[in-house]
């Protein structure tokens, strides 16, 4: 029988990849705090106090579909299979009992509970990966969640409306509750015993004691903007989070029973989960489809929140990707950081570190944006159009602009300023008016040239912004220019 050939190249870390739309799993050692989350066929754990990346996980054989994490262990569902890790190393597999793909994990102690998309819950033991019960509520459960002091005991949502109270140690339901009429979307245990708050598609927040199966408090959203997660404040507020399926925060007062202030527009796409810090005013807030973890810090004397840190990537494929600077010098010796730079879908100019997610960031198009009417709403379609050409050059990134874009349709090419991360001031034109198609930068770091939809050529001075040199239309190329270079003197333009 031949062997296998080991693969000539292996997956070592996702470049500018925070998360690909599964919830994150937070849990405190000690001290500090660390978030996981799902990253295709892997996961990345990130220390909350300066959002680091502390760890990347071994590649699993399926994509990433739920997490948990309980002490030192980190639990991830791959498929129909849940790995158990403790640190680096595979504790345990649990295979051979879903048929289908695992939504939901929960710990209780020793035990665990997985969910999949056929309405099966597994009990297993984590000492030993036995299965202690097999148990079906009669649908397929949307949302779970450990009520605070009730032992063995788990709380069950349905799309229906409904919940289940079970204990997963008889296999017996406990009670059921008739609900709201709408799909029950999370379940978070409140700072009081009994009560849990309940989310749902049609934007009600019920607050519903367990033991008296009676409604304290009832909120809402707008019509259409469905509750994703809930997160209440542990640090003597009584303030409630709701997260938003159109980006928003809610923040709730639960005392005087009004919202105090939202947050719109906290992510583009939706809010996945939310969570306060045990004991802090941080919250941490996951986008459901904007590739950005965030913390919040809730000092504002109105009861709404700033920004505190953040990481994030391009929210859709890039299209363009490009070094910056590369890892080896001439003469061998080492660069240091590695950059890269890329454009995408998302409207966005990103730069990305090779080694350190610290040094990752977006440039700031605030200019431009600022320009768009007020009547456009949406924060993408103020943006510059996507990417189509990219240059830079590391010679003068210190003293003026030294990346180039042109953007699809656009007539304009836009010069950048890697160390300001942001828009330089000069806005370059062809002098026929007609869309950009190709930028390059010369060696030297003082000319930028443009290629342009109609076979015209220019130079431009990049640290006036003034044009130096132009080739005459039609005279070098009768259609668009799709790409340009320069030799190391600057001498000479290869266009095509």
């Amino acid at each position: 029988m031949a062997v296998p050939t080991p693969p000539l190249l292996v997956p070592y870390r996702a470049v500018g990849l925070v998360s690909d739309g599964v919830p994150f799993a937070i849990e405190q050692l000690g001290t500090e705090t660390f978030v996981t989350t799902a990253i295709g066929r892997t996961f990345q754990v990130f220390s909350l106090a300066k959002l680091r990346l502390a760890f990347i996980g071994a590649q699993l054989p399926r994509a990433v579909t739920a997490l948990c994490a309980a002490g030192e262990r980190t639990i991830v569902a791959c498929g129909t299979d849940v790995h158990v890790y403790r640190r680096a190393e595979r504790e345990l597999l649990l295979d051979g009992e879903h048929t289908a793909r695992v939504r939901h994990l929960l710990v209780l102690g020793e035990t665990l509970l997985t969910v999949c998309e056929s309405g099966v819950v597994i009990v297993w033991a984590l000492a030993n990966g036995e299965v202690l019960r097999r148990l079906h509520a009669g649908f397929v459960p949307s949302a779970l969640s450990h009520p605070a002091t009730y032992l063995n005991k788990v709380l069950l949502g349905a799309p229906d409306g409904r919940l289940q109270l079970l204990n997963v140690r008889s296999g017996q339901r406990i009670y059921e509750f008739k609900g709201w009429g709408a799909p029950v979307r999370c379940l978070e245990q409140s700072p009081a015993l009994d009560v849990v708050g309940i989310g749902h598609a049609d934007g009600r927040i019920v607050l519903h004691n367990l033991r008296a199966d009676a409604s304290v408090l009832t909120l809402a959203h707008e019509s259409g903007d469905a509750c994703n997660a809930l997160a209440f404040r542990t640090d003597g507020r009584a303030h409630l989070v709701s997260a938003s399926s159109l980006g928003s925060l809610h923040v709730w007062d639960l005392e005087k029973r009004v919202r105090l202030t939202s947050i719109p527009l906290a992510h583009a796409g939706g809010v996945l989960c939310a969570h306060f810090v045990r004991g802090t005013a941080e919250l941490l807030t996951l986008g459901e489809a904007e590739n950005a973890l965030k913390v919040w810090l809730f000092d504002q004397p109105t009861g709404g929140a700033r920004l505190l840190r953040s990481r994030s990537g391009h929210s859709a494929p890039p299209s363009l990707v490009r070094f910056h600077r590369d890892a080896i010098l001439a003469g061998g010796a080492p660069a240091g950081q590695a950059y890269l730079l890329s454009g995408g879908a998302d409207r966005t100019l990103r730069q990305a570190a090779i080694w350190t997610t610290q040094q990752d960031a977006e440039f700031s198009q605030k200019r431009e944006t600022s320009k768009a009417s007020m009547h456009v709403t949406d924060m993408e379609a103020r943006r510059l159009p996507p990417l189509t050409g990219l240059a830079s050059s590391q010679v003068r990134e210190t003293e003026w602009a030294n990346v180039l874009t042109c953007h699809q349709g656009s007539a304009a090419a836009y010069t950048w300023q890697t160390t300001r991360r942001a828009l330089a001031p000069h806005t370059l034109h062809l002098g026929s008016g007609r869309p950009v198609t190709s930028v390059a930068i010369s060696p030297c770091g003082n000319f930028g040239y443009l290629g342009g939809e109609d076979g015209a050529l220019e130079k431009f001075n990049l640290q006036s912004g003034q044009r130096r040199a132009a080739v005459k239309i039609g005279s070098r190329h009768r259609g668009a220019v799709r790409g340009l270079a320069t030799e190391a003197l600057s001498k000479c333009v290869s266009a095509c």
